[in-house]
């Protein structure tokens, strides 16, 4: 039984890495640049809970129905099972070799990234994406287990569990024992600049037209909602910008130079008053664009990092909510 896998040797199977760590797998077979790294797979996740002292209580709890008044408590309830449980010894062995293996290839220096990849995320039917987590910069093994269990986790967060009730309104059947989880640990992309790329303007509908937001540092000052962006519009027909508007990019994210995290630090004045992609830039990402809405045969929704002006793609989703007035990632 294998458990832990590296994604340039793997092949998409969403059942067992989930929707993003298939897309990864699908971008990497394309041609397409991608941060190297290892999946630990959903038997793994569920190897952890069948082997927990609190199986039958586990199973037992995520079988039950639940209703909104309810989501505290039973997500409290698993998330103490979960951290009274012990990642099983067979997992933590192959996740040791991979993690080695990596490091000799990318350099002691560098950190990783450790993002979850649930089973039911990223199709076109409906986007799990912003329901669990991801953690930057973890340096250690011990980080690294320790990120593992917590993106188990956080599939069941409250927000996580909302929204599948939300999904049971929308005749989307599914319960807590269908979910499993994947969990993809990358090299750390230490990006300059990075973004979102929309393959359709999320804004108006317009499938002829490219939305980018894009800022200084790491990403997840976009994806959090930290700062308002730059935005650029693009027809996607040809290479030609329609709308561009500078963002305040108030704040940037970096890796803490101290420890396994992120911090945010004020942007420079002369950054907060420039366009962080420039046009060399903007057409890589509208080639990328194109290409992944074609292979894909869908819109995307696009993160990216720039490193050392060479882009990184960290992961694509379909754009599952287009609509009048706007977008709503859920």
């Amino acid at each position: 039984m294998t458990y832990v896998e590296t994604l340039n040797e793997a092949y998409p199977n969403p059942s067992l890495y989930g929707g993003k760590g298939s897309n990864l797998i699908k971008m990497l077979k394309l041609g397409i640049r991608v941060p190297p790294g290892f999946l630990v797979n959903t038997i793994a996740y569920k190897k952890f809970i069948n082997d927990s002292p609190l199986k039958e209580e586990i199973y037992s709890t995520l079988g039950n129905d639940y209703k909104p008044k309810d989501v505290i408590a039973l997500s409290t309830k698993i998330k103490n099972f979960f951290l009274t449980s012990k990642i099983p010894h067979e997992i933590m062995k192959e996740i040791k070799k991979k993690f080695t293996d990596i490091y000799k290839k990318i350099g002691k220096e560098n950190s990783f990234s450790v993002r979850s990849s649930a089973n039911i995320e990223d199709t076109s039917n409906f986007s799990f994406a912003g329901q669990a987590e991801s953690y930057l910069n973890k340096i250690t093994l011990e980080e690294i287990l320790e990120a593992i269990k917590n993106c188990w986790i956080s599939l069941y967060s409250p927000n996580a569990l909302l929204y599948l009730l939300q999904m049971r309104k929308n005749k989307i059947k599914i319960s807590l024992n269908d979910l499993k989880m994947a969990v993809i640990i990358q090299k750390m992309v230490k990006s300059q600049v990075s973004g979102v790329l929309f393959t359709a303007n999320v804004l108006n509908n317009k499938m002829d037209e490219m939305l980018i937001n894009s800022t200084w540092g790491l990403g997840e000052t976009i994806t959090s909602n930290l700062i308002i962006p730059d935005l650029i519009i693009l027809n996607k027909q040809k290479f030609e910008i329609i709308r561009t508007v500078i963002g305040d990019k108030e704040k940037s994210s970096v890796s803490n130079p101290k420890g396994s995290s992120t911090i945010l630090i004020p942007t420079e004045q002369n950054l907060k008053e420039s366009y962080s992609l420039n046009e060399s830039q903007l057409f890589k990402l509208y080639k990328l664009g194109l290409k992944l809405e074609k292979c894909l045969n869908y819109p995307q929704d696009i993160e990216w990092a720039i490193e050392d002006n060479k882009i990184y793609t960290l992961q694509s989703r379909p754009i599952t909510t287009l609509r009048k007035g706007g977008i709503l990632r859920v």
